[in-house]
């Protein structure tokens, strides 16, 4: 059972559902990228290579670690990406360890504060991203726990 958020409970029954997720958590996170590296992009090529780096350590971590555990793995639950990775990478029914958690954890933290760093570059940009990384947060939660933090039944 999960804390009752009190009175934001319908805001988060709301954003807590697939189109809320998918509005914000995918097509937010793909709006944000492709501005964020245009903005980067405009300052030094260098810049938009570490946001493409980032992006990709991200996508292969979450993939190999994260995706494999999902309930939804080998669905178009995150946009195609768990079709994507059910063809290369096989399902793995353990729980994802702490290490690996705190290790998610930190790259989706650094590429979402890397691509703050630039957003802020343009302030209303960076104004509506600020505020939209918490809901795209609690968009890609689930209030019954995220599935490959449990061992599958």
């Amino acid at each position: 059972m999960r804390p009752n958020p009190g009175p934001f409970e319908p805001i988060f029954y709301l954003l807590q559902t697939r189109l809320a997720f998918r509005l914000l958590g995918i097509g937010g996170l793909i709006l944000f990228t492709v501005l964020f590296l245009k903005i980067a992009g405009s300052h030094s090529a260098a810049y938009a290579i570490i946001g493409v780096l980032l992006l990709g350590a991200l996508w292969f971590e979450s993939s190999t670690k994260v995706c494999r555990r999902c309930r939804f793995y080998g669905t178009w639950h995150c946009l195609g990406q768990g079709m994507l990775v059910s063809r290369m990478f096989s399902r793995i029914e353990s729980k994802l360890d702490e290490s690996g958690v705190a290790l998610h954890g930190a790259l989706a933290g650094a590429y979402v504060a890397y691509g703050l760093f630039w957003m802020w570059h343009r302030p209303l940009l960076g104004l509506l991203f600020t505020l939209w990384a918490p809901l795209a947060f609690i968009s890609a939660t689930s209030p019954a726990g995220f599935s490959w933090r449990a061992k599958q039944t």
